[in-house]
């Protein structure tokens, strides 16, 4: 068997797992730091001397706001011991006491079977203070790497207090041939690096040099290339390009006035839930960008706008100009036509969107959206289902079905299918905007929307069961991933 040369670190690897099996890569002790380790490892795999399987884990980290509420307490231990103390509190009070928490502490409450009534809450039942306590344990167990039971973990995810992620580790066993390569590599008293003390001691008489090959196989060095998502990133402003339309831009943090408020979303609409949106803290006072609006939104929200009913309640101003992170791209179209009314406009933008929900194999808190939009005279429903059918068919989707579906600023609304090896997959979402939305601001003809998420395109395009592993930082994937289709 023809002989393989192996470098000191290469040997010292080999020699220590020899006689173990399954071993972890960071559990390789040779007295160099874990990246001399590293390298000897890829090398001794290259060389056909050892077999090394990547394993994977999750492991899970609290947030801040998990760490938040093991130092100060849940939102709905709070509420407990508020209502101990008084008995009995109406909405105000608890809203006034929990100030933006209180609707994550009436929910959970309501889990353990405290519910409102009469616009009041009450409680004189066992203590439920070992409940709160057992939590807060098991957060603090979490930070420090243990993990708990389903249930609990289950909740902390959904609640945004643990964050759960993967991570890598090669397993090793050594093969007949690294082995051998021990064996011939002799009592370790090869030199590689001629030294001064060497010389000087005159040792280097006694010691053998490792001999080279200049003639070897290297591993193969690949040069930088497009992350995936870039990769579709690009492609997707590439169609939008061609067919004639203009890229825009928003903002993440935005006005809910902008972000909900402007597309005739009523104020008590459960996606301003704090279970769903992201709403942000501010010591700056951030100027209302074009605050005409908000007339002609508590206009539209209470009476309606001509023939058109609006939605009947007390619109608030001071809930209009609470700060979120934007939770769709469409803001970026309302605002873009509020500037730019003049006809015909064809525009699109391609950002990154935030949800406050738990992170599973097709959901994700922080998201791409691909949004795209046509205003003029002379364009209808016909108009948009031929625009959602070319833009489709130059992604690589040529069968497509539209679905009537809801969506609070469109009507009609219109689901988008593709056929996928045969099955059917709803991929993105389509409408005329409402009149409610355009007429007040002076946009007088149709406005046709459509968009889709662009981590859900990759799933497809890749061929990933999990939408977390489009951000996986798996070296092998990045540098071979292929397009299906």
């Amino acid at each position: 068997m023809e002989k393989t040369e192996i470098s000191l670190n290469e040997y010292r690897v080999l020699e220590f797992i020899k006689d173990r099996k399954d071993v972890p890569e960071d559990s390789i002790n040779i007295d160099s730091d874990r990246r001399i380790v590293s390298s000897a490892v890829s090398y001794l795999e290259f060389k056909n001397l050892i077999d090394a399987k990547k394993v994977y884990y999750d492991y899970f980290t609290v947030t801040e706001e998990g760490e938040k509420y093991i130092e100060n307490g849940f939102p709905e231990e709070k509420l407990y011991k508020l209502l101990e103390e008084r008995k009995k509190c109406s909405m105000d009070e608890i809203k006034n006491y929990l100030k933006e928490d209180y609707r994550i502490a009436i929910a959970n409450m309501a889990k353990l079977g405290i519910k409102p009534s009469s616009g009041e809450m009450s409680y004189s039942g066992e203590n439920l203070i070992t409940i709160f306590n057992k939590k807060k344990n098991e957060l603090s167990e979490i930070m420090e790497g243990k993990t708990p039971d389903g249930e609990a973990l289950d909740e902390f995810i959904h609640r945004g207090l643990v964050s759960k992620r993967k991570y890598a580790k090669r397993i090793i066993n050594i093969k007949k041939e690294g082995i051998i390569a021990v064996e011939n590599y002799g009592s370790g008293n090869y030199i590689e690096l001629l030294t001064p003390a060497l010389i000087a001691s005159g040792k280097w008489k006694e010691m053998k040099f490792r001999p080279y090959d200049l003639n070897s196989r290297v591993e193969p060095l690949n040069g930088a290339g497009l992350h995936p998502l870039t990769y579709l990133i690009e492609k997707v402003r590439k169609i939008f390009l061609e067919m004639g339309f203009t890229e825009m831009h928003g903002h993440f943090i935005e006005y809910t006035g902008w972000n909900m408020d402007m597309l005739f979303i009523p104020q008590d609409h459960p996606a301003r839930d704090l279970q769903d949106t992201y709403y942000v803290e501010s010591k700056n006072s951030i100027e209302f960008e074009n605050p005409e609006i908000l007339e002609i939104v508590k206009k539209v929200h209470e009476h309606g706008y001509g023939k058109y009913k609006g939605w009947n309640y007390k619109w608030s101003e001071d809930e209009a100009k609470k700060l979120i992170l934007r939770t769709h791209t469409t803001v970026n179209t309302i605002r873009y036509l509020y500037n730019h009314k003049e006809k015909p406009q064809f525009i699109f933008s391609i950002e990154k969107v935030f949800r406050h929900e738990s992170v599973d194999w097709k959901h994700l808190s922080e998201l791409y959206q691909i949004e795209g939009a046509v205003y003029g005279s002379d364009v209808n429903l016909s108009t948009l289902k031929w625009l959602l059918s070319e833009f489709y068919g130059r992604l690589g989707f040529k069968n497509i079905r539209l679905i009537p579906s809801y969506y609070p600023y469109t009507e009609p609304s219109m689901d988008v299918a593709v056929d996928i090896n045969g099955k059917e997959v709803e991929l993105g979402g389509s409408g005329i905007f409402r009149p409610e939305v355009t007429k007040p601001i002076g946009l007088r003809d149709p406005v046709l929307a459509f968009g889709l998420g662009l981590e859900r395109l990759a799933m497809l395009y890749y061929g990933l069961n999990d939408i977390r592993e489009i951000y996986n930082s798996d070296l092998d994937w990045l540098k071979n991933y292929k397009i299906r289709f």
